[in-house]
């Protein structure tokens, strides 16, 4: 049976007040919250070392991540070219002549599109008002099709967004978008997030809930999934919890126990593989956010990595530490594929891409 959000929110206390503890023990300041030194859980992958292969691409914040499945991924990433297709073996073969003011999000359609979200800037500066905010469509080749949203404009409309930060197909063949990334720049609209659909032609359907810390609220939905049921599982990082809807999206458990989800992906068995990039590190994030407004850190105690379980009933099943992917994909050939948005040059993957793979 699935877990209760009870049971979830008791679990994911215990873990808090073991994290205080540990820093009344230590004697640790608010930036440096201790926790456990070894990890208790099963890891059967290893992170293959030089892969990709970029060449003359400078390698950037990897976000959006799409596995061509057959071991390579379509990448966006905070680069020029902004997407390229690498293949198993780690080589670009192709590329498109395009860049975002940040990228932020890539899914495919059903018709062999690609939708790349571009949230715009995440603080004050000078593209704030000029660039970002819009969702493009391209064809496979790269041509662009499609444009929904306004340059710089942050705003929770039918045709403009706050920062969109996630896509993907919905079973029925809409795209869905999840609107409202944290931190954004403090001019702009500091509510607004919620989940928006939209047909393959772009028109406006619908959108569902609000900024906000109840059930069915959000701050910065950043990752989107639909479990074999049709179940959508929302990552919805600014709460530390993943919120799960029935297809007439109500409300039926939130997890907290996958730590603090940046990404979510759900293979057709159900696996559940959630990457963890801010708990227990210094985040800006809303003034009504769990942990207090400003730079406060966030989801202390809790590890970064990669937590993979079961979408059927919430179980924990392995952990990849020592990583802090912000992007994840993952394939049914059983690659995992992590996307690192700071402290690239010290990985052993040669950047901001990483693949795990079965020992």
């Amino acid at each position: 049976m699935m877990r209760s959000g009870r049971a979830v929110v008791g679990f994911a206390a215990v873990v808090a007040v073991t994290g205080a503890a540990l820093l009344a023990q230590t004697g640790a300041g608010p930036a440096a919250v201790q926790t456990a030194p070894n990890n208790a859980m099963n890891n059967p992958y290893r992170m293959l070392e030089n892969w990709p292969h970029l060449g003359d691409i400078k390698s950037g914040a990897a976000i959006g991540i799409l596995p061509d499945g057959t071991g390579g991924v379509w990448l966006q990433h905070r680069s020029v070219p902004a997407i390229v297709h690498i293949d198993a073996s780690g080589n670009v073969v192709k590329r498109f002549d395009v860049s975002f003011a940040s990228s932020h999000g890539l899914c495919r359609d059903r018709d062999g599109n690609f939708w790349a979200a571009d949230s715009g800037p995440f603080g004050d500066g000078p593209d704030v008002g000029v660039k970002g905010n819009q969702v493009f469509k391209f064809s496979p080749d790269g041509k662009l099709l499609l444009t929904i949203g306004k340059a710089g404009v942050s705003k929770a409309g039918p045709d403009t967004f706050v920062a969109p930060a996630a896509c993907i197909e919905t079973p029925d063949g809409t795209l869905l978008i999840a609107d409202g990334h944290w931190p954004r720049p403090s001019k702009g609209p500091q509510d607004g997030d919620r989940l928006v659909w939209y047909t393959r032609d772009g028109t406006f359907i619908r959108e569902f809930g609000r900024h906000g810390r109840k059930l069915g609220e959000f701050l910065g939905p950043h990752g989107l999934a639909f479990d074999s049921q049709g179940r959508l599982f929302v990552a919805d990082r600014g709460n530390n919890r993943i919120q799960i809807f029935d297809k007439q999206m109500n409300v039926i458990d939130e997890w907290r126990h996958f730590g603090r989800p940046s990404g979510v992906v759900i293979l057709k068995d159900d696996t559940l593989i959630v990457s963890d990039s801010e708990s227990n590190q210094r985040i800006g994030g809303a003034d009504d956010a769990p942990e207090g407004g400003g730079n406060a850190i966030r989801n202390p105690g809790w590890k970064n990595g990669i937590r993979v379980g079961s979408a059927k009933d919430g179980s924990l099943r392995l952990f990849i530490e020592g990583t802090r992917p912000e992007g994840l994909g993952a394939d049914e050939l059983g690659n995992i594929f992590g996307g690192l948005t700071g402290g690239c040059d010290a990985s052993t993957s040669g950047g901001c891409l990483q693949k795990f793979v079965k020992k």
